[in-house]
C-alpha cells in the first residue's frame, strides 16, 4: 500500500475514534456506571494512540524524502539559485497538496465517526454491562471478537442513525450556552493541523525543519489547552447533571452531536488555516533560530 494513502487511513482511523469519545459518557449514563465507561474507553483509545505513533513518523519520513530528494535535484540539474528556487517551489506545492490529502482524512473519518455514534453508544453499553457482569477486560475484548462473527450476539449491535432523531436535536433548544460549541470548532482545527503544520514549516524553513516541527508543539497545546478549560468541563457538568436526572438525556445527546459536528467543521477549517500556521511557526523558528 502507497505510504500516503496508509497516513491517510491512519489519520481516518484516530479522528474515527475521537469523534466517539464523547458519546462514550452517554452510555455510562444509559447503564448507570460512569467512571467504568470512562475506564473502559481507554482501552478503546489505546487503538487510536497505536495508529497516532505510527502516523508522525510515516509522515515525517515523507517530508524528509521530498526535502531531500528536491535539494538534490536543484543541486544536480542546475547552479541558478532563480531556477533551484523555482524547483523547490513546486515541490513545496506538491507537499501541501500531500498534507491536504491526510487532512481529508480526518475530515472522512469523523465523518464516519458522527453515523457510526448510535451503533457505538449501543455496543459500548452492551460491553459495560459486560464488564460489570465478568469483571474482565479481556473477556469483554473476547466476546466482542466472537460477535464479529457471530452478529445478533452479546455486545456488537447496529444502530441506524435516525433522520427524526437529528431533526429533534438540530431543532430543540439546547438549554446549555453553546460558547463551548465555538471553542471546540477552534480546538479541533488546531488539533488536525498541529503536526501536519510543523512538517509543513520544516520544509519552508529546511535549515532548521528539526526546531520547526518541534515547534509545532505549541499548536498542539494550545488546542488541548481550549478543550481541557473550555469544552470538557462543560461537557462534564452536563453528563452529572443527566446522570442525577436534573436533566433530560436529549440534552446530552445534542451536545455530543454538536460536538461532533463541530469536529467535522474543525477539520473543514484546518484545511484554510495550514498555511497561515506554518507561516507562523516558520517565523517563530527563525525568531529562535
Amino acid at each position: 500500500m502507497d505510504r500516503l494513502l496508509f497516513v491517510f487511513l491512519l489519520t481516518a482511523f484516530i479522528n474515527l475514534i475521537n469523534t466517539l469519545t464523547r458519546s462514550s459518557r452517554l452510555s455510562g449514563v444509559r447503564t448507570g456506571h460512569l467512571a467504568t465507561a470512562i475506564s473502559l474507553f481507554t482501552v478503546v483509545y489505546l487503538a487510536a494512540s497505536f495508529a497516532n505513533t505510527l502516523q508522525a513518523p510515516l509522515l515525517a519520513s515523507t517530508v524528509e524524502r521530498t526535502i531531500e530528494d528536491a535539494y538534490s535535484l536543484s543541486l544536480t540539474i542546475s547552479a541558478d539559485n532563480v531556477t533551484a528556487n523555482a524547483l523547490y517551489q513546486e515541490t513545496l506545492a506538491s507537499l501541501n497538496l500531500k498534507l491536504r490529502f491526510v487532512m481529508l482524512g480526518a475530515t472522512l473519518g469523523t465523518v464516519l465517526g458522527i453515523f457510526v455514534i448510535p451503533s457505538f453508544v449501543a455496543s459500548f453499553s452492551n460491553a459495560i454491562r459486560s464488564f460489570a457482569r465478568t469483571g474482565s477486560v479481556y473477556r469483554v475484548m473476547f466476546l466482542v471478537f466472537i460477535n464479529m462473527f457471530k452478529p445478533g450476539s452479546a455486545i456488537l449491535s447496529f444502530r441506524k442513525p435516525s433522520l427524526a432523531g437529528v431533526r429533534e436535536m438540530l431543532t430543540r433548544k439546547m438549554t446549555t450556552p453553546k460558547g463551548f460549541i465555538y471553542w471546540n470548532f477552534a480546538s479541533y482545527s488546531l488539533w488536525t493541523v498541529n503536526v501536519l503544520s510543523g512538517l509543513y514549516a520544516g520544509a519552508l524553513y529546511p535549515e532548521f525543519r528539526s526546531t520547526a516541527v518541534l515547534m509545532a508543539s505549541i499548536v498542539g497545546n494550545a488546542s488541548i489547552v481550549l478543550s481541557v478549560m473550555m469544552v470538557d468541563p462543560i461537557l462534564a457538568k452536563v453528563t452529572d447533571e443527566v446522570a442525577r436526572g436534573v436533566k433530560d438525556e436529549i440534552e446530552l445527546k445534542q451536545i455530543i452531536f454538536y460536538l461532533a459536528i463541530s469536529n467535522l467543521l474543525g477539520t473543514m477549517l484546518a484545511q484554510a488555516i495550514l498555511n497561515p500556521v506554518a507561516q507562523g511557526l516558520q517565523a517563530l523558528t527563525i525568531w529562535i533560530t
